[in-house]
């Protein structure tokens, strides 16, 4: 089990050198979609961080960023369902002496909302792998799932941009703000713009980012 943990953090710091050290360069967009379509398998892969620290650094390309790795995580997705069909009951079970109750309830929720359901939770940061096995086993197809995957990211990596652009011209207007949820928002929006700051200064000192490699 540390054998497999240590590679995978490998692979993270290679990735999070990549990103740091090459994150203005066209080449890294592909380099980290390609390496996201792990994301499916690996519950560590941090897919939408990547989104958002690569849509600081190259703001030029944001539809492109938005594109590229939505159809990774639905790539992904698919993969993951191609997988679990082929394993059938053994894949059933296997569910269940992981995931327990999380099983149970990923089953209810497509037994009550469909496949449709997987675009609903595709929405929110990381992947929804309980639910894209429970629809695989239950019939769905690998490229409907994989769709459905692709269409719940781009909602989610397109809004994580959305705000990069979008906050820090509206720090000022909520400073002198009265209303406490506006105050609110300044404060979050305010810890944000910080991340972004954070996220540029990285990349001019790519040696103190390799927060993996200390770990």
């Amino acid at each position: 089990m540390q054998a497999i943990r240590s590679f995978f953090l490998r692979l993270l710091r290679v990735a999070e050198t990549a990103l740091f050290r090459h994150g203005t360069q066209p080449r890294t967009l592909f380099f980290l979609a390609a390496f996201s379509t792990l994301d499916g398998f690996i519950p560590m892969l941090p897919a939408e961080a990547f989104v958002l620290a690569l849509g600081i650094l190259q703001p030029q390309r944001s539809k492109l960023i938005v594109l590229l790795f939505a159809v990774a995580s639905g790539l992904s997705a698919l993969l993951l369902a191609l997988l679990l069909s082929t394993l059938s009951s053994s894949a059933v079970w296997l569910g269940l002496q992981l995931l327990g109750s999380q099983w149970e309830q990923a089953l209810t929720t497509v037994r009550t909302w469909g496949p449709g359901s997987l675009m609903f939770l595709s929405a929110f940061p990381d992947s929804p792998r309980t639910t894209i096995a429970a629809l695989a086993l239950s019939g769905v197809g690998p490229l409907l799932i994989g769709l459905m995957v692709f269409g719940g990211k781009l909602i989610l990596y397109a809004g994580l941009l959305g705000l990069v652009h979008y906050l820090p011209s509206r720090l000022g207007r909520w400073r002198s703000a009265e209303a406490s949820w506006k105050r609110w928002l300044q404060r979050r929006a305010s810890r944000f713009v910080a991340y972004c700051r954070r996220i540029r200064w990285l990349a001019r000192h790519p040696d103190q980012g390799l927060s993996t490699s200390q770990d």
